[in-house]
């Protein structure tokens, strides 16, 4: 009984003090859930404000950056275009000043033919020319080709003579093409540099909103690096393009002559070995092992997965045309020489990161390839290289977001464009 009556009052004790905390107690419990909830939703929603403003932000950047892309791909166009009229303009002026050196020659050739003939004249006219009426044939012709023309027709001339007159004509007809050349080439340069004048406008105009674009990117704390190559190696690409493709027409007439002088070698050492054998013993002759044959005129330079093909392009990142074959690979990979040619350029340079580009002569016909975005490159330029060799690694450098080699072939010289084939043709049509 005693115990049931303790119960009772801790029961009753324990439910006046939980009856008399626990009214306030919950209250104040429940608010403070409710704060820490509406914080929470406060820093959901803030959150959310935050992510969407910086997915829009990098859109926005992704969106500035293409547009640079698009004009970093209009410039170069600009810039090629730039440096092969100032080449055409370079060519011009050569063939110019050669000109003008024919036409010096063949007016000195000129004077020297017509003192002679003026002797031979005056020899005629002393020995027996009282018959001619040097007066009429003299003051009645427009200038001296005529008086050679009108003498010839006249007959005065003498058979013996005759040859040094022609030769006089066609000294003459060479001066007169050398003039019309000189003249149509004089013209071609006014019209070139007019292009060029025009071209360079543009590229300046274009190079300054470059400009004012990446400045407003910068301000905004926006990190741009410019891949553009630039005018100067643009230029300097077509000339070491040139010295390459001379270099290369020079090494193979080395080797021809090379292997004509060893076929010759060859013949007669076998003449030699034939005359001191007997006449009763046959010779064996070992089979000749060919090399394997490449399957085209230009090799796969590099192992991988095709990961874009020549043709038209979306223009997303800048180009809409693609001018290459994609070939993806882990870093490193090895890149062989599509071909035999002689390297033009090797090393870093705008949007193809390091890169090499060789030239190839065959049979008569200028080929170039590019290979673009290298790890590494292991030649350099004017060295000469075998199909198959290897000329650096697979990389990701420059314009480029992953490993992977950018592959061109181009039919003659090299000349970029982003919006059509340009010289370019499709590599896979060769493999």
């Amino acid at each position: 009984m005693g115990n049931l009556k303790k119960f009772a009052a801790t029961v009753t004790l324990g439910a006046l003090l939980i009856g008399g905390t626990s009214p306030t107690y919950a209250a104040s419990l429940t608010e403070k859930q409710k704060k820490v909830q509406e914080q929470r939703q406060k820093n959901s929603s803030e959150q959310s404000k935050a992510n969407s403003s910086i997915q829009s932000r990098e859109q926005a950047i992704s969106k500035e950056q293409q547009e640079i892309n698009k004009l970093d791909a209009e410039l170069q166009d600009v810039i090629n275009d730039v440096a092969q009229k100032k080449a055409e303009i370079r060519a011009t002026e050569e063939k110019i000043k050669k000109l003008q050196a024919q036409i010096k020659k063949y007016e000195a050739k000129m004077k020297a033919q017509e003192d002679l003939m003026k002797d031979r004249m005056a020899t005629m006219q002393k020995n027996g020319g009282s018959s001619v009426n040097w007066a009429e044939f003299i003051f009645g012709s427009k200038d001296f080709g005529d008086l050679i023309t009108r003498m010839i027709t006249a007959g005065t001339i003498q058979e013996n003579d005759q040859q040094i007159f022609e030769e006089y004509e066609a000294t003459k007809e060479k001066l007169a093409k050398a003039q019309a050349d000189l003249k149509a080439e004089r013209d071609s340069l006014v019209k070139q540099k007019e292009e060029l004048e025009k071209r360079q406008k543009e590229l300046d105009q274009k190079m300054k909103e470059r400009a004012a674009k990446i400045k407003k990117l910068e301000a905004e704390k926006v990190k741009f690096e410019s891949k553009l190559m630039s005018l100067q190696e643009m230029e300097d690409t077509l000339k070491a393009q040139e010295q390459a493709i001379q270099a290369e027409i020079e090494a193979q007439r080395r080797a021809e002559e090379e292997a004509r002088r060893a076929a010759a070698a060859a013949a007669a050492a076998k003449k030699q070995q034939g005359s001191s054998s007997n006449s009763g013993s046959s010779a064996t002759t070992a089979p000749v092992a060919s090399a394997p044959a490449s399957g085209g005129m230009f090799q796969r330079p590099a192992s991988g997965r095709l990961t874009q093909g020549w043709g038209p392009a979306s223009g997303a990142n800048g180009y809409s045309f693609h001018n290459a074959l994609d070939i993806a690979g882990p870093v490193g990979t090895p890149i062989y020489a599509a071909q035999t040619g002689t390297v033009l350029r090797a090393g870093w340079g705008g949007a193809y990161g390091n890169h090499v580009m060789i030239a190839h002569v065959i049979n008569g016909q200028v080929w170039t390839t590019v290979y673009a975005h290298m790890s590494s490159v292991s030649v350099s330029a004017g060295q000469r290289v075998s199909q198959g060799q290897n000329i650096g690694g697979m990389g990701s450098t420059g314009n480029s977001t992953g490993s992977h080699l950018h592959f061109e072939i181009h039919r003659g010289g090299y000349s970029y464009s982003s919006s059509s084939a340009g010289s370019t043709v499709n590599p896979a049509s060769f493999f």
